[in-house]
């Protein structure tokens, strides 16, 4: 049987580890439980769209690193929308926030650039 004294430092120690993970490097904000439910329910493309917009929003006004391709991300909802301008500035942000994209970046603002505005 364990006594009062093991299990203390059982707990003791598992609260040192726990402490010692380190913080998360991007901010997320609620991206992933936001896509699950855009997957469900494509029809929901405006809640999508208006959680991408809030996770961008936080981290930015919070100072934090946005993640790799959720500008992008956000951008390609525009641009489906029909808002090609507005989604040519997400794209840019994508491509010099993570330059490695600059190749896709491009090509989005390219076809961003030739799309019609919606009505």
């Amino acid at each position: 049987m364990m006594t009062l004294a093991r299990i203390t430092v059982i707990c003791a120690l598992a609260a040192t580890v726990a402490a010692c993970a380190p913080p998360p490097k991007y901010a997320w904000g609620s991206y992933e439980s936001s896509l699950y439910s855009y997957y469900k329910t494509p029809a929901d493309k405006t809640d999508f769209a208006q959680h991408l917009a809030d996770s961008i929003s936080s981290a930015e006004s919070t100072n934090k690193k946005v993640p790799p391709g959720l500008y992008a991300e956000y951008g390609n909802v525009l641009l489906e929308s029909g808002n090609g301008p507005q989604a040519i500035v997400y794209f840019q942000k994508e491509k010099q926030t993570w330059p490695e994209s600059k190749l896709l970046m491009d090509t989005m603002i390219r076809l961003a650039s030739n799309t019609k505005p919606a009505k």
